[in-house]
This record gives C-alpha cells, structure tokens and sequence, in this order.
C-alpha cells in the first residue's frame, strides 16, 4: 500500500506543493513493492522540486517476523532504494516526519527494518520529527553515527527517549531547536553530560521544549556547577514532572530569552528564588512568560495567592504577553489587578483558570492601557451597578466608560459547556460599546456563538446600537 498525497496532487499545480505525505505499509517498503508502485501511474513522472517537508505515516500491519540474515540484507537495499527514490522526488526537501498511520497496529513491535527506514530517512535531511503512538513500549533504534549535522529534532510519545537524548547530545554542536513530548518522566540529566561525565554544550540551540506527562517523583537532586548548557537560548518550554535543584537551564541565557513557559513545583520556586535568576533588568529581551502549576497545585512555597501572582509577576517584569497560573478563587482578579503595580506593559494576557465578572475585565483593561488581547474562562456580568437595571446596561455603559481601552480589540473565551451563551454574548456587545477599536471576540464554540451574538444584537436591549455592533460577525479569528 502506498499513496502520495499534496495539495493539487493530480493537477498542473502539483509540483508547485510544498509538503508532501506519503501514507505507506511497511511490508510494502521493505518487499519492494513500494518502490515499484512509484515507478508506475500516477506516481512515475511525478516531482515536487519545491516541497521541504515530506511525512511518512507508516501502515504497520505485522510485525517483521524473522532474522534471516540474507533476507534482512535484501530488505536493507531495498529500503535504501526506496529512500533514493523519494529523495529524487523531493530534491530539496529538508524536513521529514515519521508517525504512524491510522491505520497502524497499536502493538506493533518496531524491528530492524524499521529502524534502518527511519535511520535513512533522518540521513537526508537536517529536520527530523518522530511521534510514536505504538503500546508495544519497544522504542525504535536508530542508527546513531550516521545522523548527523542536525538543526531541528522532535520526539513525542516514544516509550524510551534514551534514544533521542543521545541523538542530541550527537547534535549538539549544530542543534537549534530540540522538543521531547514524553508520556513518562524525562531524565534531563542525560542532555547535560555526556557518557563520560563531560557537560555537553548547544551553542545553537534556539528553542527548547521539554515536556513530560509522567506522574509527579521527587526532584532530580542534581546540580551542574559551572555548565552553560544553553548560552544562545530564546525560548523555553520547560513543563516536568519534576525539576533539577539549580538554574542549569537559565545559565548563560539572560541576554537572549524571549519565551519561557514553565510548570512550577516547591523545587523549581525555590532554585529561581536561591539563584536569583530573574533580578530587574536581568532579562532584556523576555516578552513571553507562561506559568502553570505542577499537578494544578499551588506550591507550598507560595503561600497565598497574593504571593503567587506577585513571584510570577517577577519573572521578566517587562514582559508584554503573559500567561497566568494561578488556579480560581473569589480574589484572584481583584488581587492580580491590585498587584500588577508598574507591570503595565501587557499587550496579552492569559487568565486560564478564570471566569472574571464583567466589571473586573473593565477594570482589568483601564489598568493595562496596551492591553490588546484577554483569554479567559467564561465571563458573567456580576452584581448591577446601584440603581441600573439589566435593560440599562448599554446605556450605562456608554455613558460611564467610553471610551476606553482604545488597544484592546479581542477577548478570547474558552467556552467549556454548551449552555445558550445569553450571558457571554451579553458581556461581549457591552464591552465593545466601550472599547473603540473592539474586533472580535474569539470563543472555543466559534459558529454557535456567533448565532447567539447575532440574535443578541437584534434584541431590545442592543438594538440600537445594532449597526456598530454588527462589525462583530464578520470578523476572523484572532
């Protein structure tokens, strides 16, 4: 089984495609027949001389069986033949993917032959991607020495990263973004030393993520006295079960990170606060700081929520886009806006875990006079203002706020039950009489809502402000 898929396949304009996938059994790569259905139609005159991305969604029907060594020899040239094949396809493709089919057996137990295909296959390029859904918790060996030069890896959900960390460390003199997606708990240690014990250096690396879904150990007591393991650092997505004991990833890197997203237990809290490694100014160029919380739990080490917000806040004090961790309470909008102090920079602000009242998203937005973008839960409008009624609203809000938040142009909600959004419309046609350059409102459950926003526009409470409120439908989202 084979079949080469792109935009326009089939078309005058295929060749003019840029990524390209090739749904294919592998019993078909390695008996031959897949290289022998590329040489036939539609498949035999076909070249895509511009795509760059090439992904491989692997058909796993049976597992390889046995080890005879003349037929595992065969096999071998015959994927090699393969692999030439389709490098001649896509001459200058520089990024391949390798995942299985929807098609592919849970359990299959990748073997030799695997291995060697996905080895040649990351011998061709600089970018390489792997994502394994297989239960069979068999990793995949590759053939380590012969990739090399390697600029972008990603691994996820492979049951061992051994593999992938090793294939790093190869890389690291050229590596310049590396994301492991783990289901178990990621040894970070093995990045940072080599098999003999020496640090390893990413003198390249731009843009690491770790992130791991195993379930919560004790910290790694491990400390890396001295290593400066990523000095060109610009983003940081570092969301483990567990954390190291020093700053070993902030090391080096003040003057060049620009994002970080970071899940926090009582140990990562306290490295930052024993390390001190965000002071004011020491940060320049940090625009973009995400926090959540280990197991969704505050740590112990932040007390209250008032000191949670404010130890978050201390992370690149400067920064314009942020995303907030900490978890519902009756205070925490009221408490954040009163310790947001002189961090009004924020142009977009995350509150995930929030559903805010209208009047703390009005206060909220006169208090970061950037503000351009607001994530939340969903809102509700809250206690009336003495003396208003529900039908008074638009003309009260008209008349107390406008104008206002003349940057702000999009709230972002994520609708999570499917109630009739009377509340949410109401809330978002009330901030956008107040808010000029109000665009759009961007909620999860996009063409439902926009069915209740146009039936809220034409009642009698917003109907007079009907045509300036009608912009509304039309927009794209955020």
């Amino acid at each position: 089984y084979l079949q080469v898929d792109s935009l326009g396949l089939g078309y005058p304009s295929h060749h003019l495609a840029r990524e390209i996938v090739i749904e294919v059994s592998d019993q078909a790569v390695y008996s031959g027949e897949a290289l022998k259905l590329l040489s036939q139609e539609p498949y035999d005159g076909c070249a895509f001389p511009l795509a760059r991305t090439l992904t491989f969604a692997i058909v796993t029907d049976e597992d390889e069986g046995g080890d005879d060594m003349g037929s595992l020899a065969i096999a071998a040239a015959t994927i090699s033949a393969f692999v030439q094949r389709v490098k001649r396809m896509a001459p200058v493709v520089t990024k391949i993917g390798v995942r299985p089919s929807g098609f592919a057996r849970p359990h299959y137990v990748p073997g030799h032959l695997f291995s060697i295909l996905v080895s040649q296959l990351f011998q061709l390029v600089s970018s390489v991607e792997y994502v394994s859904y297989f239960d069979s918790h068999v990793p995949v060996v590759l053939q380590l020495d012969a990739i090399c030069n390697l600029l972008h890896i990603r691994y996820a959900f492979e049951s061992s990263v051994d593999q992938l960390i090793q294939l790093a460390r190869l890389n690291a003199p050229t590596l310049q973004s590396l994301t492991i997606e783990s289901e178990i708990d990621i040894d970070v240690s093995g990045l940072l030393r080599d098999a003999d014990g020496n640090y390893v250096t990413y003198p390249c690396l731009l843009s690491l993520k770790l992130w791991d879904l195993g379930t919560h150990v004790a910290p790694q007591r491990l400390t890396f006295k001295g290593a400066i393991p990523f000095p060109s650092l610009r983003v940081l997505r570092m969301w483990l079960s567990h954390s190291l004991e020093d700053d070993t990833f902030f090391r080096g890197n003040a003057l060049t990170l620009e994002c970080l997203e970071i899940r926090l237990g009582d140990s990562i809290v306290q490295a930052i606060r024993r390390h001190k490694v965000f002071t004011p100014g020491s940060h320049p160029k940090l625009q973009h700081v995400g926090v959540e919380y280990l197991d969704g739990i505050q740590p112990d080490s932040l007390a209250t929520i008032a000191e949670a917000i404010e130890f978050e806040l201390s992370i690149g004090p400067k920064a314009t886009m942020r995303d907030i961790g900490v978890l519902p309470s009756s205070i925490v909008m009221a408490t954040f806006i009163s310790s947001l102090g002189n961090h009004t920079c924020i142009k977009v602000l995350t509150l995930p875990h929030l559903s805010p009242v209208l009047w703390d998203v009005i206060t909220l937005i006169k208090t970061l006079p950037l503000l351009s973008d607001l994530h939340t839960m969903s809102p509700r409008i809250g206690s009336m203002p003495a003396g208003i009624t529900h039908d008074d609203l638009p003309s009260f809000m008209t008349s107390t706020f406008a104008p206002m938040g003349e940057k702000f142009r999009c709230w972002h909600l994520n609708i999570c039950s499917m109630g009739s959004f009377a509340v949410e419309a109401q809330c978002v046609l009330l901030l956008a009489l107040v808010c000029p350059n109000y665009a759009a409102a961007a909620p999860s459950v996009h063409s439902t809502f926009m069915d209740k926003m146009e039936e809220t526009i034409a009642s009698a409470m917003f109907k007079q402000y009907a045509p300036r409120l009608r912009r509304l439908l039309s927009y794209k989202l955020c």
